[in-house]
């Protein structure tokens, strides 16, 4: 507990980089209803035919990024 008190090994982001992640986050905006019901069949196992999987996969990237990145805010705001 000392070492963290004094700054050693692993700390906290920044006020400046938490800013920067919350407006990551915020930039991300939320998905349409369309977007989200794709991602919801691609959750399911379901998917599209080529090249269209492509773009499909690519959302669901985007929409785990940014529930992760929603996650790891709440826990540096801890």
């Amino acid at each position: 507990m000392n070492q963290l008190q004094q700054g050693r090994g692993i700390k906290p982001p920044s006020f400046g980089f938490m800013n920067d992640l919350s407006d990551c986050n915020d930039s991300m905006v939320t998905p349409t209803d369309e977007q989200s019901a794709l991602i919801k069949m691609t959750m399911e196992g379901k998917t599209l035919n080529y090249p269209d999987r492509y773009s499909q996969e690519k959302l669901l990237a985007l929409h785990k990024a940014k529930y992760h990145l929603e996650l790891a805010l709440g826990l540096l705001s801890q």
